[in-house]
């Protein structure tokens, strides 16, 4: 056996071990910890119109909070970018998941030789919406009830409530069907 693949089996043999295990991973899980709650106290102080049970990754970044609006049980994941330029009204229960972007502002290509002027309009994202990783939502856009954006997608214009949109630049996929428990709260 080669010296490599000792030493591979000694690694295996002593993080194997629990208390080994334990103080090996003990610091993560403090960490991780201490920056769930930093996360949830930052996102308090930052975004002041917001409803109940909200949770924000520690390390979502939000731009302009003073123009975030956001209904109850709003979940935003890890990574995700909120650029609330102009203002991003955010409903019930949405859900917005891991590197999500979602920008209000752009560039204003029609203003002249470059450096091109910013422009900006607002984004609605209506209540039960969910948008999948890694997808991007840009500016002027409405997101209607209970759609559902699939992962890797870029939403340029405004999508119709109950429907999964997919693709570059999103199309209408299929509508999806009405529960129960889609009740407003």
């Amino acid at each position: 056996m080669t010296s490599v693949k000792k030493i591979l089996n000694l690694e295996r043999l002593i993080t194997g071990m629990v208390p080994m295990k334990w103080l090996v991973l003990a610091p993560s899980v403090a960490l991780n910890r201490l920056l769930w709650v930093w996360g949830r106290l930052r996102f308090s102080a930052l975004v002041r119109q917001r409803g109940l049970g909200c949770v924000c990754h520690w390390n979502a970044d939000l731009k302009y909070p003073q123009n975030l609006v956001l209904g109850d049980e709003v979940v935003i994941g890890a990574n995700a970018s909120l650029g609330a330029h102009s203002p991003i009204h955010i409903g019930h229960r949405v859900r917005i998941s891991k590197d999500v972007q979602i920008e209000t502002a752009g560039l204003d290509f029609q203003s002249g030789p470059p450096p091109y002027r910013h422009q900006s309009k607002p984004i609605i994202i209506e209540d039960g919406v969910w948008i999948g990783t890694r997808s991007m939502v840009l500016g002027g856009v409405r997101i209607g009830a209970h759609a559902v954006i699939a992962a890797g997608s870029i939403v340029t214009r405004d999508v119709p409530p109950r429907t999964l949109v997919a693709g570059i630049p999103a199309k209408v996929i299929r509508h999806l069907p009405r529960f129960e428990q889609d009740k407003i709260i």
